[in-house]
């Protein structure tokens, strides 16, 4: 029996809780990467605490390039770098994926779905990519509906409006989409509801089992829709439209319209389309018919392609499918008997041999909480699911559940149509807002409760990489156009008045995407090392040579009197035409007439067929060919029958590009990375508390390695890319950041073999993670295990270890017992910055000296403030002492706090300004270091003083 709860008196009683326990010091182990990604939102941080959460929003590496002088592909190093960082030790970064502008997002048109704008205009209904890119190419959408009959107490009047009652369980929602189907006729009205008046339950002797109470609405809209399912269409169509993505409709010429009649039901029509049945409409697509003046819909449900023999190229294909016509006026249907149902939408994607992934129970409506069009984009997504957000929107406000997390392996791969297209938006805060309905909406047409037709998108024109923004490699993919030649002295203020201030504010780019992380103390850009590529110009294709004729049979071969002459199986079709290395393609041809009849195919590398080769023999008239390697390959078929063979039809060529159209330059300008490496010393300079993680190209030797040290330290250097050299007075911009050479073999967990070539900022950002987190950030990141390392490329002379050592160069070596480093330098030139155990414990002190001054904001600025101030500064000092962060044997040989007269005179404390001069000796060097917090009336800031 368990034990009743202890009861308490009437009354109110106010209780005092402690606030939560913050960390004692501020975090050092949070890590920023910026690079190239298969999918994901551009220019927009998003933060990933394992492998999993950057795959499921980033993908796979992105092939790049082909490397002819290894004989491999070239993947980016974004993956791999996160992928070492939390291999290394690791716990928690934010991830940038950058592009050029001309990345574009796929769309892809849902089967069976109609839009409905808010001027009464039909269109099928387009959803985007999540992101931008290629990756989306192999994906397919289908859809379904839940269908909810309601009983319909009173029918729709129009008069203007629409006016029906329903009981339905649970009521009627502003936003809801309802169907109601007269009997008999075909015809149906589509209601999206508009307001709703509830004037009471369900009247006596209803069931009460149910899980929802029956409610009844009296439902009000002025936007509904008349359509007539089970059409004809008139003698003269000539032709239809079908929409393949956004801005690409194409016209189709119909030569013939099969109708079974309106005495057959379901009545099926079969258009007869003049085109190529590579590029015909698949099952599920929706064609838009103009049939004797009137608007007809037509979504496709079976696909015939028609190859007859001596068609040549003019094939054309049948499709079959139920036309439904909009109707402008409301019909006779008075007498008719009416039912309604309470529609909702199921949207359906694959990609290859993957498991489909589903979303369901979507909405028709822009008010609905879970419209389909507000599905939102990665880059909406992730600024709407910013940490640093989130907790001040309402519930309601914000995604839902399934949106936030998507599907287990990967997130959801479509968004919503673009945002302000006819009144749609993939705003998620405007999704269940009736205030912002502009009158559109959703209505689906021929779609049952399974999803039956997968389709896919119709790529826009351009190659893969130019669609992922990565066809030319230069430095403007990783920095901001209007930060990337400002010194740190005015890179945070014009970064500001850029993102918030301006006429036109708009989101930083690249790298500088990160300034406004807080959380951030390191940073790597693991793509910038790549070397650059160029096209590979494809293989040109002639047409194949005629066949030549027939050779009269031998004298003394018998055949048969009745044997007829065989036609040719014209015409032959190979889809796709250029299909990739390794791709399978099919090839199809015309069925001749007759009996025994059997296809010969042949193959060649030759257009005259000189070399050619018996590829098939059968009575298919169809054939896949496999994984063939990059080339031009020449087909032609014929028939024969009775040792009678009839001539081929006219070849085709099959050009089956390389796996990628793209290959490394054998020229290398170090331009680009010395751009984006100087750009990231000064951005981290400016921010205070950041360390730049640097890494130099593969190829690179010791004298590379060394010349590029001297670029980055010299302030006489040439400008790159539209960025200076670090002149003179931005010196001390060097001690913030740590250059790593050379690169890593690394045998990934779960990654096929051969081990990956890699640069070393990723690891070298875990190890920094985790000494931050084992032992503290004044600590040496040297003399640690680097994980996964099997190997290092290319091989570093030891003898000229020192001199890398005196250049800045921490070199990654393998000892008996592991791959490390035994160095851990700044590129600083003052010695007392150098070690890169220096620089982290000033950026940490900088933090917690700016958190701890927080709280003296608004007080009085008086003798007692002043104690209060040092004590404060002193308690943080002697925690930081004792954990080893400071030399000297005593509190006061290794800190001091200074808040004296000599530095608050009476003018100053007029003004308003408070001064503290903090005084450290880092474990190394033995030298005192000053960083001064000065408060000036609601404002801090944070200086080193040397």
């Amino acid at each position: 029996m368990s034990r009743p709860a202890a009861r308490r008196l009437p009354g109110i009683r106010f209780e005092i809780q402690a606030p939560p326990v913050t960390d004692a010091l501020p975090r050092m182990d949070v890590a920023a990467f910026v690079g190239f990604a298969a999918s994901g939102p551009l220019h927009v941080p998003v933060v990933v605490e394992d492998v999993a959460d950057f795959e499921a929003v980033f993908g796979a590496a992105p092939l790049l390039a082909w490397d002819a002088a290894r004989g491999e592909p070239v993947h980016a190093h974004l993956a791999s770098a996160v992928r070492a960082f939390f291999r290394n030790g690791g716990r928690r970064c934010w991830v940038v994926r950058v592009a050029g502008p001309e990345a574009l997002a796929n769309s892809f048109p849902v089967p069976g779905l109609l839009r409905r704008s808010a001027r009464g205009e039909l269109s099928p209904a387009l959803a985007r990519a999540r992101s931008e890119g290629s990756w989306s190419d192999a994906v397919q959408v289908a859809a379904s509906i839940t269908v909810e009959p309601l009983e319909l107490l009173e029918r729709p009047t129009l008069d203007g409006q629409g006016v029906l009652t329903v009981t339905a369980p649970g009521g009627v929602a502003v936003g809801d989409l309802l169907r109601v189907h007269f009997g008999g006729t075909g015809v149906m009205l589509l209601l999206a509801v508009e307001t709703v008046e509830m004037p009471g339950r369900a009247p006596t002797g209803t069931p009460v089992s149910l899980a929802l109470p029956l409610v009844t609405a009296r439902v009000r809209t002025r936007l509904f829709q008349w359509l007539q399912e089970g059409v004809g269409l008139a003698p003269d169509t000539s032709a239809v439209s079908w929409t393949r993505g956004e801005g690409d409709t194409v016209s189709i010429p119909v030569t013939h319209v099969a109708d079974p009649g309106k005495d057959v039901s379901p009545r099926l029509l079969t258009l007869t389309l003049k085109v190529a049945p590579e590029q015909a409409p698949p099952p599920g697509a929706v064609l838009r018919v103009q049939s004797g003046g009137s608007e007809c819909w037509l979504p496709v449900q079976a696909v015939e392609e028609e190859l007859q023999p001596g068609l040549g190229t003019g094939s054309t294909v049948k499709v079959s499918g139920l036309a439904s016509q909009v109707l402008l006026s409301p019909p006779a249907v008075s007498s008719a008997p009416a039912r309604c149902e309470r529609l909702t939408l199921s949207l359906w994607t694959r990609q290859g041999a993957q498991k489909p992934a589903g979303l369901e129970q979507l909405g028709f409506c822009p008010p609905h909480p879970r419209h389909w069009g507000a599905l939102p984009m990665d880059a909406e997504r992730a600024r709407w699911e910013d940490s640093q957000l989130a907790p001040s929107r309402r519930p309601e406000e914000r995604l839902p559940q399934d949106w936030r997390q998507g599907v287990p392996e990967a997130r959801f791969p479509l968004a919503g149509p673009a945002s302000g297209k006819e009144g749609f938006s993939s705003r998620p805060e405007l999704a269940g807002q009736p205030l912002d309905w502009k009158g559109d909406f959703s209505f689906p047409l021929g779609l049952t409760d399974q999803p039956t037709a997968y389709v896919g998108c119709t790529p826009p024109a351009g190659d893969a990489l130019e669609r992922d923004g990565l066809s030319t490699f230069s430095a403007e993919l990783f920095l901001d156009e209007g930060l990337k030649g400002l010194g740190p002295e005015t890179l945070l203020d014009e970064a500001g008045w850029l993102h918030d201030l301006s006429s036109k504010p708009r989101a930083l780019r690249g790298i500088h995407a990160v300034l406004d992380r807080d959380e951030v103390s390191l940073v790597a850009v693991p793509d910038a090392a790549h070397r650059p590529w160029e096209r590979v110009p494809g293989p040109d294709a002639s047409s194949p040579a005629p066949a030549a004729p027939l050779k009269e049979p031998a004298w003394g071969t018998f055949l048969g009197c009745a044997l007829q002459p065989l036609p040719a199986p014209a015409p032959l079709v190979a889809r796709p035409t250029h299909p990739a290395a390794e791709q399978v393609f099919t090839l199809s041809w015309a069925q001749v007439p007759g009996t025994d009849v059997t296809y010969v195919l042949e193959e060649a590398t030759r257009r005259d067929f000189v070399d050619a080769w018996e590829a098939y023999r059968g009575r298919d008239i169809q054939r896949t060919i496999y994984g063939l390697p990059a080339g031009i390959r020449y087909y032609r078929v014929h028939a024969e029958q009775a040792g009678a063979a009839g001539p081929p039809a006219t070849g085709v060529a099959v050009t089956v590009t390389p796996p990628v159209s793209w290959r490394l330059k054998s020229s290398f300008s170090a331009g680009p990375l010395l751009a984006v490496h100087r750009a990231l010393l000064r951005m981290a300079c400016a921010r205070g508390d950041l360390l730049a993680v640097l890494a130099l190209p593969e190829h690179y030797l010791e004298d590379d390695a060394l010349a590029h040290a001297v670029q980055l330290q010299s302030p006489l250097a040439r400008a790159t890319e539209g960025v200076q050299a670090l002149g003179f007075a931005e010196e001390h911009a060097l001690s913030y950041g740590a250059l790593y050479h050379p690169w890593l073999l690394v045998s990934e967990e779960g990654q096929p073999p051969p081990p990956r070539r890699m640069p070393p900022d990723g690891t070298a950002c875990g190890v920094l993670a985790r000494r931050a987190m084992e032992r503290g950030a004044w600590v040496a990141p040297a003399n640690e295990p680097w994980r996964g390392v099997v190997a290092l490329t290319p091989p570093l002379a030891r003898e000229r270890w020192l001199d890398l050592q005196e250049a800045r160069v921490n070199v990654v070596r393998q000892e008996p017992r592991a791959f490390l480093t035994l160095s851990a330098d700044t590129l600083a030139l003052e010695p007392g910055v150098q070690p890169i155990s220096v620089r982290r414990l000033l950026s940490l002190l900088r933090r917690a000296v700016l958190r701890l001054g927080a709280d003296y904001v608004f007080e009085p600025n008086e003798p007692s403030f002043h104690r209060r101030v040092q004590r404060g500064f002193e308690a943080l000092l002697g925690e930081l002492f004792t954990r080893g962060a400071f030399a000297g044997k005593t509190r006061e040989g290794a800190f001091q706090v200074v808040t004296g007269d000599a530095l608050n005179t009476p003018a100053q404390m007029d003004q308003g300004r408070f001064f503290v001069d903090i005084k450290v000796a880092p474990s190394t060097p033995l030298t005192f270091l000053n960083v001064r917090l000065v408060q000036s009336g609601e404002h801090g800031l944070v200086t080193e003083a040397r």
